[in-house]
């Protein structure tokens, strides 16, 4: 086993040829679909392939990449943390695809996409663009 590889601790798994984050992130757009988007994708694909019922983007702190964490049964895992830089860029991009009105908050709405041949459905939740982003599963 990789000695820098922590077995507790859970993480996105990248596409095949991506040595980090950054690589998904600086891939170039191809027509139907933005970095962030697929960056999405697979964050909610990695949730949802854990049992997640829960997910959490918090609030980037003063120093560091911003935190993400979700929950299965009783118990919350972290992600690794995505530059804290395309924060605004992923809540905006998770906005439009839950059809959230633009700058209205408190909102909700639904987030519901295949990926490959995996339905991705969950409820977005923003009280604030600056505040945690919290989506919960929806359960077929």
């Amino acid at each position: 086993m990789n000695p820098f590889v922590n077995p507790k601790k859970r993480s996105v798994s990248l596409p095949s040829g991506c040595k980090d984050l950054i690589d998904v992130l600086q891939r170039p757009d191809s027509e139907h679909e933005s970095a962030i988007r697929r960056f999405i994708h697979l964050v909610l694909l990695q949730a949802q392939q854990d049992s997640a019922t829960q997910l959490v983007i918090g609030v980037t702190p003063t120093s560091g990449g911003t935190p993400i964490r979700y929950k299965v049964e009783d118990t919350w895992y972290d992600m690794s943390p995505f530059p804290s830089h395309v924060r605004r860029a992923v809540i905006a991009e998770l906005s439009r695809m839950a059809r959230l009105p633009i700058d209205e908050f408190p909102n909700e709405g639904v987030l519901d996409v295949t990926f490959g041949d995996v339905r991705l459905r969950w409820i977005v939740g923003m009280t604030s663009a600056d505040a945690e982003c919290m989506l919960t599963r929806v359960q077929d």
